[in-house]
């Protein structure tokens, strides 16, 4: 260190030495002063270890600053805090239940500070775990009750018999008349077979008997091919004579849902003129997310529930799971059947579905009693000593209240169900108070 010219030439060289030794034993006394000032104010360490009843302040953003004085956080300037008795300590290492969780340690509350904040557990036991399963659904006709007519010959809509959509038909009702050159030449034929089945003599060869009566039951399955039945058929024996016309009858009863006939309407062989469905009973198409699919089973109860209809409910079955995952949705289809008796519900209605998913007997805890962080789950164990132990839970099915433990508890344990979130904080705070000390004893 070089001293202003003005203070040396004042000192002969005798003193110079001793001056000089001087200044430099001052400079290293401030510097001491200075480093130990600091160490005092932002090493948390002392707050630790300081004599009872010395006050301690810390940032209320950053509690890992610790000083002995009050002040302004140096990392975001705001006013330090006295930190005040929480009546919450950490055990020492050899009274921890178990290894401490990252960012978290056990901590131990005094019973006034637990009645304070409310405190309450419950233990961790095997239950009968079950929940209710909601999700959208759709009406759909049934496909095994459904009926298309179409006709397997060209021809013309003569007359209709039922002619709009929505109308209700039973079985065996007339629904129209077509016209048709195919089927008047197919009852020609089935006619002269007829006949010369009929004018057969007794001395006919075999041979020849044989041939009338192949082109007899030819003519007749012709006949068949075109749906006409056999009432029509005995009908055209007692007449006699072919005609141009066929009535269709519905096979079923039921609604008309898709008419397509309009009288004098050409039409092609298999075009489909008539669709009718019988609602008496009805498909309802439920769909449920992949991971609810496996809990599923058929013949489960159900109810399907319609809130526009003052929320009235039908019990229905499940009676088939569809084997696919839609992609983009992930999720997976279910069907349940029900009775439809008054006809007041009627395909693509939505509905509301409800199951009640039996899961079984498993080891749980209240879902109160897990903290999610966002990559697992944290649960405090009420220890016997009083200590509260944060340990890292691995979960199975959830329901309503309870979650299944996989790991991380054992049978009869306690858990905190209530001021879980308080307990957790305080667990955290001094969690990093502690790291801040071991940082700052090491330092030093």
């Amino acid at each position: 260190m070089k001293l202003p010219m003005k203070i040396m030439k004042r000192y002969n060289t005798k003193t110079r030495p001793m001056l000089v030794g001087l200044m430099v034993m001052a400079m290293a006394i401030v510097l001491t002063g200075v480093m130990a000032g600091g160490c005092k104010r932002g090493g948390p360490s002392d707050a630790a270890h300081s004599t009872p009843g010395k006050r301690k302040y810390h940032c209320p953003m950053h509690p890992t600053y610790v000083s002995d004085r009050p002040g302004d956080c140096p990392i975001c300037n705001m006013k330090l805090v006295e930190i005040k008795d929480s009546g919450a300590t950490v055990p020492d290492k050899h009274e921890a239940t178990g290894g401490a969780l990252h960012g978290r340690i056990p901590i131990a509350l005094s019973p006034e500070k637990r009645q304070l904040i409310g405190l309450k557990t419950d233990v961790v036991e095997r239950r009968n775990l079950s929940r209710v399963l909601r999700t959208a659904a759709r009406l759909e006709h049934d496909e095994r009750r459904y009926a298309k007519i179409a006709p397997r010959f060209a021809g013309w809509v003569r007359q209709l018999h039922v002619n709009f959509t929505g109308a209700p038909v039973e079985k065996d009702q007339p629904l129209f008349t077509v016209y048709s050159p195919e089927l008047y030449s197919a009852e020609n034929e089935y006619l002269i077979a007829l006949r010369s089945a009929a004018q057969l003599k007794d001395n006919a060869s075999e041979s020849m008997r044989d041939s009338v009566m192949a082109m007899l039951e030819s003519a007749r399955l012709r006949l068949a091919l075109f749906e006409v039945g056999d009432n029509e058929i005995r009908e055209l024996e007692r007449r006699g004579k072919a005609s141009a016309e066929l009535l269709f009858r519905s096979p079923v009863s039921g609604h008309l849902l898709v008419k397509n006939a309009v009288e004098g309407k050409a039409f092609m062989s298999g075009e489909t003129l008539f669709e009718i469905a019988d609602l008496s009973h009805l498909w309802v198409r439920a769909y449920v997310f992949e991971f609810d699919m496996p809990l599923i089973t058929i013949g489960q109860d159900g109810v399907v529930k319609f809130p526009y209809l003052n929320n009235k409910s039908h019990p229905a079955k499940v009676t088939f799971i569809y084997p696919h995952i839609e992609a983009q949705t992930r999720r997976g289809q279910i069907r349940l059947e029900l009775d439809n008796p008054g006809h007041e519900l009627g395909p693509e209605m939505w509905a509301d579905v409800e199951l009640e998913l039996k899961i079984g007997e498993k080891l749980s805890v209240p879902a109160s009693a897990l903290i999610d962080t966002g990559q697992r789950y944290v649960a405090f164990v009420d220890g016997q000593d009083g200590h509260l132990e944060p340990r890292e839970v691995k979960t199975g099915v959830k329901t309503d209240d309870y979650y299944e433990v996989v790991s991380g508890l054992k049978e009869g344990e306690r858990v905190v169900t209530r001021a879980l979130f308080l307990v957790d904080s305080e667990s955290q705070l001094k969690a990093a108070i502690s790291g801040m000390e071991t940082t700052g004893a090491h330092k030093h």
